[in-house]
Formats: structure tokens, sequence, C-alpha cells
């Protein structure tokens, strides 16, 4: 008997933030929503994707994990929690792509961000010469930034030789059509536009149904950089002026280690200290407010939610978060304001929280196209 193939791998590299892991999760469990039939399987070496999925009926293959610092606003590649340095782990990864592809013969692959991946760990799997030769397709975020991987010769190379199709994560009409004319010029192919790809759609879809907004706030820090430290330590100040009268604030971090944080709330009885877990998706659909970092993923949350959000704007030499919040910011308006992380001090903290939550509570219609993952879904399906 046949073994039958595998229909969809969707690959999602990790390392620093969780848009790309997050953004493959959605198209996955969009997937799985509208084509139960097909076989479908996440890979990626994110430590959070089962919390990032949830009940959905998505399953995952685990890698052994990238890690990374950020250095004067670059981030640099660093020993995994496996031990393995840097890019000694890339090819220890590549070698595990290239035999789960082989072993698993997806008829289609789809890969987040990079046609090569983070460190070149999609050639081999890319360039290998198998009757079996599975489709290609690349998916981009709607404001790419001058990432080195995804604007380098070899990708423009690789993606002409080996890629089917590319589909991008934006939204024309808040972002402009600069992004598609750049990445259909640089491939030499034109992009399918999918609008933005929010897994919260998704989770909320099929088990989360929105609720009494009970919470004043939810705070989300994602990872720790190199002037996120003194932001929080700010940012407990300010709330202690703010004081009880806006409601419960729970504030939720990433990373093993949150315990020297939570002493900082000492004194601060309506805020609450987490990790991330299941329980941030239900806190938020009960939030009147948030407060979140300015990556793909955080904002895409909050612009699901339909909430009044405050964005921390990291410093960050691609540009990407500069560049995607001035877009957002002129299309949702004083809905979304955004602060920068390394400049703000206690006292523009506390001011902008304030306003924050005497915004109206009420969710609200957002001008942005949210349906990413479904038609990244169906674009998928029907290249099958």
């Amino acid at each position: 008997m046949e073994q039958s193939r595998l229909d969809i791998m969707i690959y999602g590299h990790d390392g620093r933030g969780l848009g790309h892991v997050s953004r493959s999760a959605a198209i996955g469990m969009a997937l799985r929503r509208l084509y139960p039939h097909l076989k479908v399987c996440l890979l990626t070496g994110c430590r959070q994707t089962q919390e990032l999925i949830g009940d959905v009926p998505l399953d995952w293959l685990k890698l052994p994990a990238y890690d990374t610092v950020v250095i004067d606003g670059r981030s640099t590649g660093t020993d995994g929690p496996c031990g393995f340095e840097d890019k000694e782990l890339g090819h220890l990864r590549a070698e595990q792509i290239r035999q789960l592809v082989a072993l698993y013969r997806p008829r289609l692959i789809l890969a987040d961000h990079t046609p090569q991946g983070k460190h070149r760990e999609l050639v081999p799997a890319l360039t290998a010469e198998t009757v079996e030769r599975p489709q290609w397709i690349l998916g981009m975020r709607g404001v790419v930034g001058s990432v080195s991987q995804a604007g380098s010769e070899l990708a423009t190379e690789l993606f002409q030789r080996y890629y089917n199709g590319l589909l991008w994560y934006g939204d024309s009409s808040v972002l402009g059509p600069d992004h598609l004319e750049i990445l259909g010029h640089r491939f030499a192919c034109e992009p399918v536009e999918c609008g933005y790809v929010s897994r919260l759609i998704e989770l909320i879809s099929l088990a989360h149904p929105s609720g009494v907004r009970r919470y004043g706030c939810t705070v989300s820090i994602p990872w720790f950089g190199e002037h996120t430290d003194t932001f929080f330590e700010r940012l407990i100040e300010a709330l202690g002026l703010m004081g009880p009268d806006y409601g419960r604030f729970r504030i939720f971090l990433g990373g093993d280690d949150i315990f020297p944080y939570g002493q900082k709330l000492e004194g601060l009885d309506f805020c609450t200290l987490e990790r991330f877990g299941p329980q941030y998706v239900e806190t938020l659909c009960r939030s009147k407010s948030a407060l979140v970092f300015g990556g793909y993923n955080s904002l895409v949350d909050v612009l699901s939610m339909g909430i009044p959000a405050l964005a921390v704007m990291r410093d960050m030499q691609d540009r990407e978060q500069q560049d995607h919040l001035a877009a957002l910011s002129r299309s949702v308006g004083n809905r979304l304001s955004v602060v920068m992380e390394n400049e703000c001090s206690v006292e523009q903290l506390y001011t902008m929280l304030t306003e924050l939550m005497k915004t109206g509570n009420d969710p609200f219609e957002i001008p942005v196209n949210l349906g990413g993952a479904e038609k990244a879904a169906r674009v998928l399906a029907a290249m099958l």
C-alpha cells in the first residue's frame, strides 16, 4: 500500500518575537477549519507554539529553537536553549528539515518571511532533486523592513528558481501600494494580497467568544530587549500614579523567569503579573484597552479585538515597526497611540495611559482587512 502524502507543511522560523510563528499557526488553523480533510502540519522551533494554537486541531513538529539578543537595535543570533551555537544549529536544522520533507513528502510548503530560512536551513530541502517535488510558497508580512535575508541576492535567486508563488500579509488600503510593488519587482512575481493574518480571529471563532469587558487593560511584553527593563520600571511607576480607579491591569511577560519583575509590583494590588498562556487571549477579549509592543503579531491582536491600544515601539534598525506603526496610526486614528520604548518618561506613560483609559470602551470597526489567514488558506488549497 502506497503511503499517502502530507498535503501542506507550514514553516515558521523563530528566535525573537512570535510574529512569524503566529502567522504560520493562524494559516494552519484556517486550513484545518475550512478544509478538515487536508493533512496539514506546522514546523517550527518556537517553544510557545502550543500556547498559540490552543485547542485547535492543528498538529506541529518542534525543532531545536533559535535564540537572539538585540544589540544597538539589531538582532544577533546567540546559543540556542539546547546549547548549540547559532550557525551550528542552523546546519542541524537544515538537515532535519530536509529529512522531514523527504519523510512526509508534502505536496505544498509555505515558508514565512525568507525563501532560504533564517540561517539557510530551508536550502537543502528546497534544492533537493525529488520526483515528488512540492510546490513552495513564500508568505511575507505587510512591512518587510530592511531585513538582509529577505532582500539578499540569494533570496531573490532561490525564489525565482524554486518558488511557485508569493502571499502578502498586508492591506494596501492601509499600507499603500509600494510594498506590493517592491516585492513584485524584487521577486519577479505578482504577490497575492491576503490581508492581515490574525491568530486571534481563528481562536475566537472556535473557542473564545468575547465576554464582558471586566479588565481595565491587558499589558503584553513578549520579549525583553536592551531597553525593556528600564521601560518596565517606568511603566510600574506610572501605574502607581494612576491607582486602581481605571480597573485591573493584567501584565503578561515572555521569558522563563518573571519572578524578579513580580517583586516590583508590591503595593499595586490592582495589577497582576503572569506568563503568556491560553489565559492571554481570554483576558484580551475581556479588556477595555491594551498596551502592547509594536510587532506584527501584537498589533494584529488588538486590532482583532477592536479595542484602543498604546503601542510601544522598539528602536530597531530594520525600521519595520516604525514604518508599520506610522501607517496603522493614520488609519486607526486616536484608537492607536505610539510611544518609543527607549525615550518615554514616567510622566509621558502616565498621561498616555490615562488618555487611553478615557477612550470609548465599546469595540470599534477597524478599517483594516484582517481576513488574511482565511484568504491564504483558500489560495493554498486552490493550488493543491
